[in-house]
């Protein structure tokens, strides 16, 4: 007997309309650990491809866009006992109206456990999973006119053994890979895998005072660095930080939090990508009303995103995020019981840095990139199983240098709805 086939928009947007059907009944219905929804948004972007002012797209594609992406959802959150068990999926089927090379099936699945015991001990169990369309800058490996879907999968653990009602030592454990699916050498040789291990105290004075204390070491390897006779040369690197950490609530309305660590990094082929120095982050949040909220954080981290690259015939090395700093602000105002604005900013100077493996050709380079971004978002939730948004993004990035674009400017606005059933 012959089924007709489904396509998978068609089977998403049949799947919501029905579902949406039982939302006048969910609505009434008592709560439960389960949710089942859907969502759907589209968005209109200028500058889809990433282009710097002045470059015209390639053949056949397009600078500016519509996309839309439908997607359903679901998860849960049990307690058993002094455990708990959380898991939360969402597929998403993502078309370019201009841009249909760039369609994509997308995911994002993870799940946790959270655990204790009678003796002070409890620890908590963690692993995600999630492919989506990658974007690189222009500037670093070219415009990829193919589709790139890039894989990440983790998996963390935590063990916390409470000495006192003070103090409780800490071990982690954690495991990252990364993967991409196009088949370009530029683009496998930013593939990754890396394994953490931290160990640390932490001590809690008092309810409004914490600090804590940690060695942390990281080992990763770029499996497909760079192409060699034998077929791709690994590339691998360790990190030892010692990290220290502080939150103080000032008052009811106002807590400070603070990182900052002190590291090195050392590379097997990368030499000139060492690094020592310092990281960290110091965060602000301060509610001065219950309809208001103020996040600031200040941060500075080192980036892993270096790979292969030939200059006239020679081979060399570059790095698009050595040391990253950047200023964030946040603001939050719910309007009503229902309906909420968001607005964001942020600030942020990157540096870029080329090395050769050729002394003698004068391609060396360094250079420094701005980029500014600006969110305006506003939700409105009519019912408990109901959600509408809609959200500006406004984004500039100037360099000018050897390495970057003067100016790459892009904007985009998009709206969803979404339901949920639980």
């Amino acid at each position: 007997m012959h089924r007709p086939k489904c396509h998978i928009a068609a089977c998403l947007g049949g799947l919501l309309l029905a579902v949406a059907g039982l939302v006048a009944t969910a609505a009434r219905a008592e709560s439960t650990p389960y949710y089942l929804g859907g969502s759907l948004n589209l968005s209109q972007e200028s500058n889809l491809l990433g282009l710097a002012d002045g470059v015209a797209p390639p053949p056949g594609l397009a600078k500016s866009d519509t996309v839309t992406s439908s997607s359903l959802l679901a998860g849960f959150d049990q307690p058993l006992g002094r455990q708990r068990a959380y898991a939360n999926a969402a597929l998403r089927h993502i078309r370019y109206s201009q841009n249909t090379s760039f369609d994509n099936e997308s995911y994002t699945l993870a799940g946790g456990l959270d655990w204790a015991t009678l003796h002070n001990l409890s620890g908590a169990l963690t692993a995600s999973a999630s492919q989506a369309l990658a974007n690189f800058n222009l500037q670093e490996i070219g415009l990829l006119q193919q589709k790139n879907l890039q894989t990440t999968r983790t998996l963390d653990a935590v063990l916390r053994l409470g000495v006192a009602a003070e103090w409780a030592l800490e071990a982690a454990g954690g495991q990252r890979k990364v993967s991409n699916s196009l088949d370009l050498a530029s683009v496998q040789a930013r593939d990754f895998n890396q394994d953490s291990a931290a160990l640390g105290l932490r001590w809690r004075p008092s309810s409004l005072a914490n600090f804590s204390l940690f060695g942390r070491q990281t080992r990763g390897r770029y499996p497909k660095f760079r192409s060699s006779a034998a077929g791709f040369e690994a590339d691998r690197f360790e990190r030892r930080d010692i990290e220290f950490g502080a939150g103080l609530a000032a008052s009811g309305a106002s807590s400070l939090d603070l990182r900052l660590g002190m590291g090195s990094t050392r590379y097997d082929l990368n030499e000139r990508r060492d690094f020592d120095g310092t990281t960290g982050a110091l965060a602000w949040n301060w509610q001065p009303s219950a309809k208001l909220r103020l996040d600031t954080r200040l941060s500075r981290d080192v980036g892993q995103d270096s790979y292969a690259v030939t200059v006239l015939n020679t081979p060399g090395l570059a790095d698009y995020s050595r040391v990253n700093d950047a200023l964030h602000l946040r603001v939050d105002y719910e309007a009503s019981a229902k309906v909420s604005l968001s607005f964001g900013a942020t600030q942020s100077w990157r540096e870029i840095v080329r090395t050769l493996d050729n002394p003698g050709v004068p391609q060396d380079a360094s250079d420094r990139e701005r980029a500014t971004t600006f969110t305006l978002s506003a939700r409105w939730v009519p019912t408990r199983a109901l959600l509408f948004g809609c959200e500006a993004r406004n984004d500039r990035r100037r360099g000018g240098g050897v390495l970057t674009a003067a100016r790459v400017a892009s904007d985009s606005f998009s709206c969803f709805a979404q339901f949920t059933l639980q």
